[in-house]
Protein backbone atom coordinates (compact mmCIF):
# COMPACT_ATOMS: atom_id res chain seq x y z
CA UNK A 1 0.00 0.00 0.00
CA UNK A 2 1.43 3.38 -1.02
CA UNK A 3 2.14 6.18 1.41
CA UNK A 4 -0.57 8.33 -0.17
CA UNK A 5 -3.22 5.69 0.42
CA UNK A 6 -2.08 5.18 3.99
CA UNK A 7 -2.46 8.86 4.64
CA UNK A 8 -5.82 9.03 2.93
CA UNK A 9 -7.28 5.91 4.52
CA UNK A 10 -6.94 7.58 7.90
CA UNK A 11 -9.30 10.24 6.54
CA UNK A 12 -12.02 7.97 5.13
CA UNK A 13 -14.38 8.32 8.04
CA UNK A 14 -13.65 12.03 8.31
CA UNK A 15 -14.45 12.73 4.65
CA UNK A 16 -17.61 10.62 4.54
CA UNK A 17 -18.97 12.24 7.71
CA UNK A 18 -17.91 15.76 6.89
CA UNK A 19 -18.98 15.79 3.24
CA UNK A 20 -22.59 15.34 4.30
CA UNK A 21 -22.42 18.52 6.35
CA UNK A 22 -20.21 20.83 4.30
CA UNK A 23 -19.75 21.73 0.66
CA UNK A 24 -17.20 24.52 1.10
CA UNK A 25 -13.57 23.87 0.21
CA UNK A 26 -10.40 25.89 -0.28
CA UNK A 27 -8.07 25.70 -3.27
CA UNK A 28 -4.47 26.88 -3.09
CA UNK A 29 -2.46 27.38 -6.28
CA UNK A 30 1.13 28.44 -5.61
CA UNK A 31 3.67 29.60 -8.15
CA UNK A 32 7.15 31.05 -8.07
CA UNK A 33 6.21 34.52 -6.82
CA UNK A 34 2.47 34.48 -6.04
CA UNK A 35 -0.20 32.21 -4.63
CA UNK A 36 -3.98 32.26 -5.01
CA UNK A 37 -6.40 31.06 -2.34
CA UNK A 38 -9.98 30.40 -3.45
CA UNK A 39 -13.01 29.55 -1.34
CA UNK A 40 -15.37 27.41 -3.41
CA UNK A 41 -18.71 25.68 -3.16
CA UNK A 42 -17.68 22.17 -4.19
CA UNK A 43 -21.26 21.30 -5.13
CA UNK A 44 -21.96 24.21 -7.48
CA UNK A 45 -18.24 24.59 -8.37
CA UNK A 46 -18.51 28.35 -7.90
CA UNK A 47 -15.82 30.60 -6.42
CA UNK A 48 -17.19 32.33 -3.32
CA UNK A 49 -14.10 34.37 -2.41
CA UNK A 50 -10.50 34.76 -3.53
CA UNK A 51 -7.29 36.01 -1.98
CA UNK A 52 -4.03 36.74 -3.79
CA UNK A 53 -0.97 36.26 -1.59
CA UNK A 54 2.27 37.77 -2.82
CA UNK A 55 4.45 34.86 -1.83
CA UNK A 56 5.72 31.81 -3.64
CA UNK A 57 8.54 29.31 -3.62
CA UNK A 58 11.01 32.00 -4.69
CA UNK A 59 10.96 33.10 -1.04
CA UNK A 60 12.05 29.62 0.03
CA UNK A 61 14.83 29.51 -2.56
CA UNK A 62 16.21 32.86 -1.38
CA UNK A 63 15.81 32.41 2.38
CA UNK A 64 16.52 28.68 2.58
CA UNK A 65 13.34 28.05 4.60
CA UNK A 66 9.64 27.74 3.77
CA UNK A 67 8.54 29.47 6.99
CA UNK A 68 7.49 32.71 5.29
CA UNK A 69 5.57 30.79 2.61
CA UNK A 70 3.69 28.79 5.24
CA UNK A 71 3.07 31.85 7.41
CA UNK A 72 1.68 33.97 4.55
CA UNK A 73 -0.54 31.13 3.27
CA UNK A 74 -1.86 30.58 6.78
CA UNK A 75 -2.66 34.29 7.10
CA UNK A 76 -4.39 34.24 3.70
CA UNK A 77 -6.55 31.25 4.67
CA UNK A 78 -7.43 32.96 7.93
CA UNK A 79 -8.50 36.13 6.11
CA UNK A 80 -10.75 34.13 3.78
CA UNK A 81 -12.33 32.29 6.72
CA UNK A 82 -12.84 35.52 8.67
CA UNK A 83 -14.41 37.42 5.75
CA UNK A 84 -16.87 34.60 5.20
CA UNK A 85 -17.53 33.96 8.91
CA UNK A 86 -16.40 30.37 8.66
CA UNK A 87 -14.69 28.06 11.13
CA UNK A 88 -12.02 25.58 9.97
CA UNK A 89 -14.40 22.70 10.72
CA UNK A 90 -16.79 24.10 8.12
CA UNK A 91 -14.24 23.48 5.32
CA UNK A 92 -14.35 19.99 3.79
CA UNK A 93 -10.81 20.07 2.43
CA UNK A 94 -7.99 22.17 1.06
CA UNK A 95 -6.68 21.17 -2.38
CA UNK A 96 -3.12 22.39 -2.95
CA UNK A 97 -1.44 22.36 -6.35
CA UNK A 98 1.46 23.99 -8.13
CA UNK A 99 4.86 24.67 -6.62
CA UNK A 100 3.44 24.23 -3.11
CA UNK A 101 4.07 20.48 -3.61
CA UNK A 102 7.71 20.95 -4.69
CA UNK A 103 10.80 20.66 -2.50
CA UNK A 104 10.58 24.44 -2.01
CA UNK A 105 6.90 24.36 -1.06
CA UNK A 106 4.93 23.25 1.98
CA UNK A 107 4.86 19.48 1.45
CA UNK A 108 6.80 17.76 -1.31
CA UNK A 109 4.99 15.18 -3.42
CA UNK A 110 7.07 13.45 -6.14
CA UNK A 111 6.14 14.02 -9.76
CA UNK A 112 4.21 11.17 -11.34
CA UNK A 113 5.28 9.82 -14.71
CA UNK A 114 3.47 10.44 -17.97
CA UNK A 115 1.05 9.55 -19.43
CA UNK A 116 -1.31 10.35 -16.57
CA UNK A 117 -5.05 10.85 -16.20
CA UNK A 118 -6.97 12.54 -13.40
CA UNK A 119 -7.21 9.23 -11.52
CA UNK A 120 -3.40 8.86 -11.57
CA UNK A 121 -2.97 12.28 -9.99
CA UNK A 122 -5.66 11.40 -7.44
CA UNK A 123 -4.00 8.12 -6.53
CA UNK A 124 -0.62 9.79 -5.93
CA UNK A 125 -1.94 12.80 -4.01
CA UNK A 126 -1.12 12.97 -0.31
CA UNK A 127 -3.35 14.22 2.50
CA UNK A 128 -1.99 16.02 5.54
CA UNK A 129 -3.64 17.73 8.51
CA UNK A 130 -1.27 20.59 9.28
CA UNK A 131 -1.52 22.76 12.37
CA UNK A 132 -0.55 25.76 10.23
CA UNK A 133 -3.55 25.10 7.99
CA UNK A 134 -5.92 24.73 10.95
CA UNK A 135 -5.92 20.92 10.68
CA UNK A 136 -8.19 21.06 7.64
CA UNK A 137 -7.37 17.97 5.52
CA UNK A 138 -5.04 19.28 2.82
CA UNK A 139 -4.79 17.28 -0.40
CA UNK A 140 -1.40 17.90 -2.02
CA UNK A 141 -1.71 17.20 -5.76
CA UNK A 142 1.52 16.07 -7.48
CA UNK A 143 2.93 17.42 -10.70
CA UNK A 144 3.99 15.34 -13.69
CA UNK A 145 7.31 14.47 -15.33
CA UNK A 146 7.86 13.08 -18.79
CA UNK A 147 8.64 9.38 -18.71
CA UNK A 148 12.02 8.84 -20.39
CA UNK A 149 14.49 5.96 -20.57
CA UNK A 150 17.71 7.97 -20.84
CA UNK A 151 20.16 7.91 -17.94
CA UNK A 152 23.76 8.87 -17.23
CA UNK A 153 25.53 10.29 -20.27
CA UNK A 154 22.53 9.31 -22.42
CA UNK A 155 20.48 11.91 -20.55
CA UNK A 156 22.50 14.72 -22.10
CA UNK A 157 21.94 13.27 -25.55
CA UNK A 158 18.18 13.05 -24.97
CA UNK A 159 17.77 16.09 -22.70
CA UNK A 160 14.93 17.50 -24.81
CA UNK A 161 12.76 14.52 -23.85
CA UNK A 162 12.83 15.51 -20.18
CA UNK A 163 10.32 17.95 -18.70
CA UNK A 164 8.26 18.61 -15.58
CA UNK A 165 5.21 20.61 -14.54
CA UNK A 166 3.33 21.46 -11.36
CA UNK A 167 -0.10 23.10 -11.45
CA UNK A 168 -0.65 22.90 -15.19
CA UNK A 169 -2.16 19.43 -14.78
CA UNK A 170 -5.05 21.00 -12.83
CA UNK A 171 -5.50 23.75 -15.41
CA UNK A 172 -5.40 21.22 -18.27
CA UNK A 173 -8.09 18.94 -16.82
CA UNK A 174 -10.24 21.97 -16.01
CA UNK A 175 -10.00 23.35 -19.55
CA UNK A 176 -10.77 19.95 -21.06
CA UNK A 177 -14.07 19.91 -19.16
CA UNK A 178 -15.10 23.17 -20.82
CA UNK A 179 -14.31 22.31 -24.45
CA UNK A 180 -15.94 19.64 -26.58
CA UNK A 181 -12.79 18.18 -28.13
CA UNK A 182 -12.02 14.67 -29.34
CA UNK A 183 -8.80 13.04 -30.46
CA UNK A 184 -5.29 14.17 -29.65
CA UNK A 185 -4.54 17.79 -28.96
CA UNK A 186 -2.23 20.28 -27.30
CA UNK A 187 -2.73 22.69 -24.42
CA UNK A 188 -0.85 25.99 -24.71
CA UNK A 189 -0.47 27.56 -21.28
CA UNK A 190 1.61 30.76 -21.41
CA UNK A 191 2.91 32.39 -18.25
CA UNK A 192 6.31 32.88 -16.62
CA UNK A 193 7.10 29.51 -18.17
CA UNK A 194 5.29 28.59 -21.36
CA UNK A 195 3.89 25.07 -21.01
CA UNK A 196 2.76 22.91 -23.89
CA UNK A 197 0.83 19.85 -22.71
CA UNK A 198 0.08 17.02 -25.15
CA UNK A 199 -3.28 15.30 -24.57
CA UNK A 200 -4.15 11.76 -25.64
CA UNK A 201 -7.45 10.50 -27.10
CA UNK A 202 -8.58 9.42 -23.61
CA UNK A 203 -7.73 12.93 -22.28
CA UNK A 204 -4.76 11.74 -20.27
CA UNK A 205 -1.70 14.00 -20.35
CA UNK A 206 0.96 12.46 -22.61
CA UNK A 207 3.94 14.76 -22.01
CA UNK A 208 4.83 18.41 -21.55
CA UNK A 209 7.27 20.88 -23.09
CA UNK A 210 8.40 23.97 -21.16
CA UNK A 211 10.20 27.18 -22.10
CA UNK A 212 11.30 30.30 -20.25
CA UNK A 213 9.32 32.49 -22.65
CA UNK A 214 7.54 34.61 -20.05
CA UNK A 215 10.61 35.10 -17.89
CA UNK A 216 12.62 36.03 -20.99
CA UNK A 217 10.14 38.78 -21.84
CA UNK A 218 10.18 40.07 -18.25
CA UNK A 219 13.96 40.09 -18.07
CA UNK A 220 14.35 41.85 -21.44
CA UNK A 221 11.79 44.46 -20.45
CA UNK A 222 13.16 45.16 -16.98
CA UNK A 223 16.89 44.45 -17.08
CA UNK A 224 18.26 45.22 -20.55
CA UNK A 225 18.76 48.19 -22.85
CA UNK A 226 15.33 47.38 -24.28
CA UNK A 227 13.71 48.82 -21.14
CA UNK A 228 13.89 52.24 -22.78
CA UNK A 229 12.10 50.94 -25.90
CA UNK A 230 9.19 49.16 -24.23
CA UNK A 231 6.18 50.27 -22.19
CA UNK A 232 5.78 49.65 -18.48
CA UNK A 233 3.26 46.85 -19.06
CA UNK A 234 4.92 45.46 -22.21
CA UNK A 235 1.85 44.88 -24.42
CA UNK A 236 -1.00 47.32 -23.83
CA UNK A 237 -3.02 46.04 -26.79
CA UNK A 238 -2.44 43.12 -29.14
CA UNK A 239 -1.20 44.22 -32.57
CA UNK A 240 -1.46 41.20 -34.86
CA UNK A 241 0.62 42.73 -37.67
CA UNK A 242 3.54 43.49 -35.35
CA UNK A 243 3.31 40.05 -33.76
CA UNK A 244 3.70 38.49 -37.19
CA UNK A 245 6.61 40.80 -38.08
CA UNK A 246 8.49 39.84 -34.91
CA UNK A 247 7.67 36.18 -35.54
CA UNK A 248 9.15 36.38 -39.05
CA UNK A 249 12.21 38.33 -37.83
CA UNK A 250 13.07 35.54 -35.40
CA UNK A 251 12.57 32.99 -38.16
CA UNK A 252 14.84 34.79 -40.64
CA UNK A 253 17.44 36.68 -38.58
CA UNK A 254 17.50 34.69 -35.35
CA UNK A 255 16.15 35.33 -31.88
CA UNK A 256 18.79 37.61 -30.36
CA UNK A 257 19.08 39.70 -33.52
CA UNK A 258 15.30 40.19 -33.50
CA UNK A 259 15.65 41.40 -29.90
CA UNK A 260 18.03 44.10 -31.08
CA UNK A 261 15.57 45.05 -33.79
CA UNK A 262 13.39 46.45 -31.00
CA UNK A 263 16.00 49.07 -30.14
CA UNK A 264 16.56 49.85 -33.82
CA UNK A 265 12.81 50.30 -34.29
CA UNK A 266 12.92 52.82 -31.41
CA UNK A 267 15.81 54.75 -32.96
CA UNK A 268 14.76 54.79 -36.61
CA UNK A 269 10.96 54.49 -36.83
CA UNK A 270 7.86 56.15 -35.41
CA UNK A 271 6.47 52.89 -34.01
CA UNK A 272 4.91 53.14 -30.54
CA UNK A 273 6.19 51.26 -27.46
CA UNK A 274 3.16 48.98 -27.79
CA UNK A 275 4.03 48.11 -31.40
CA UNK A 276 7.64 47.42 -30.46
CA UNK A 277 6.47 45.23 -27.56
CA UNK A 278 4.28 43.17 -29.90
CA UNK A 279 7.27 42.72 -32.21
CA UNK A 280 9.33 41.40 -29.28
CA UNK A 281 6.56 39.05 -28.11
CA UNK A 282 6.16 37.71 -31.65
CA UNK A 283 9.86 36.85 -31.77
CA UNK A 284 9.77 35.03 -28.44
CA UNK A 285 6.63 33.10 -29.36
CA UNK A 286 8.29 32.00 -32.61
CA UNK A 287 11.04 30.36 -30.58
CA UNK A 288 8.57 28.87 -28.09
CA UNK A 289 6.60 27.28 -30.92
CA UNK A 290 9.79 25.86 -32.43
CA UNK A 291 10.36 24.07 -29.12
CA UNK A 292 6.90 22.55 -29.46
CA UNK A 293 7.25 21.61 -33.13
CA UNK A 294 10.60 19.89 -32.52
CA UNK A 295 9.16 17.91 -29.59
CA UNK A 296 6.03 16.44 -31.16
CA UNK A 297 5.74 13.53 -33.53
CA UNK A 298 4.57 15.06 -36.80
CA UNK A 299 3.26 11.65 -37.87
CA UNK A 300 0.63 11.79 -35.11
CA UNK A 301 -2.66 13.42 -35.91
CA UNK A 302 -3.02 16.46 -33.68
CA UNK A 303 -6.58 17.72 -34.00
CA UNK A 304 -6.89 20.75 -31.77
CA UNK A 305 -5.08 23.33 -29.67
CA UNK A 306 -6.59 24.96 -26.58
CA UNK A 307 -4.85 28.19 -25.54
CA UNK A 308 -5.21 29.15 -21.89
CA UNK A 309 -3.33 31.51 -19.59
CA UNK A 310 -3.84 35.24 -19.22
CA UNK A 311 -4.09 37.98 -21.81
CA UNK A 312 -2.39 39.49 -23.70
CA UNK A 313 -0.16 36.42 -24.11
CA UNK A 314 -3.19 34.15 -24.58
CA UNK A 315 -4.43 36.07 -27.61
CA UNK A 316 -0.90 36.47 -28.98
CA UNK A 317 -0.27 32.73 -28.81
CA UNK A 318 -3.66 31.86 -30.30
CA UNK A 319 -3.02 34.15 -33.26
CA UNK A 320 0.52 32.93 -33.92
CA UNK A 321 -0.31 29.24 -33.55
CA UNK A 322 -2.94 29.82 -36.22
CA UNK A 323 -0.45 31.87 -38.27
CA UNK A 324 1.94 28.89 -38.18
CA UNK A 325 -0.64 27.13 -40.39
CA UNK A 326 -0.48 23.60 -38.99
CA UNK A 327 -4.11 22.89 -39.82
CA UNK A 328 -5.12 22.56 -36.19
CA UNK A 329 -8.42 23.79 -34.76
CA UNK A 330 -7.45 26.69 -32.46
CA UNK A 331 -9.63 27.25 -29.39
CA UNK A 332 -8.87 30.33 -27.28
CA UNK A 333 -10.21 30.18 -23.72
CA UNK A 334 -12.02 33.14 -22.18
CA UNK A 335 -11.02 34.76 -18.89
CA UNK A 336 -13.84 32.94 -17.12
CA UNK A 337 -12.86 29.59 -18.63
CA UNK A 338 -9.27 30.06 -17.46
CA UNK A 339 -10.44 30.98 -13.97
CA UNK A 340 -12.88 28.05 -13.88
CA UNK A 341 -10.22 25.62 -15.10
CA UNK A 342 -8.31 25.75 -11.82
CA UNK A 343 -11.50 25.06 -9.88
CA UNK A 344 -12.87 22.33 -12.16
CA UNK A 345 -9.52 20.58 -12.47
CA UNK A 346 -8.89 20.48 -8.72
CA UNK A 347 -12.42 19.26 -7.99
CA UNK A 348 -12.06 16.54 -10.66
CA UNK A 349 -8.88 15.19 -9.05
CA UNK A 350 -10.27 15.39 -5.50
CA UNK A 351 -13.48 13.65 -6.60
CA UNK A 352 -11.44 10.82 -8.13
CA UNK A 353 -9.50 10.46 -4.90
CA UNK A 354 -12.61 10.33 -2.77
CA UNK A 355 -13.99 7.63 -5.08
CA UNK A 356 -10.79 5.62 -4.74
CA UNK A 357 -10.94 5.84 -0.97
CA UNK A 358 -14.67 5.34 -0.49
CA UNK A 359 -15.64 2.27 1.55
CA UNK A 360 -16.25 -0.70 -0.75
Amino acid sequence: MSKSFKVFNHQKEFFSRKAVLNVKAILIDSGTTNSRIRLIDSKTKKVMDSEKVRVGVKDTAISGTNQNLVRELQAGIERVLTRNRLLPDEITYIAASGMITSNLGVHEVPHIGSPAGAEDFAQSSEVMKLEEFFRIPCIFIPGMKNTVTHSGNDALQGINDFDVMRGEEVESFGLLQQFDVTGKGIMVLPGSHTKFVAVEDDQSLAFCVSTLGGETLHALQKQTILSDSLGENLIEQVDYDMLERGFEAARRQGLTRSFYHVRLLHLFTDLTPNQRANYLVGAVIYNDLQALFHSINEDNEWNWVIVGGSNPLRSAFAHLVNYSNRGWTILEATDSQVENSLVLGAIAIVSKQQQLCAPK
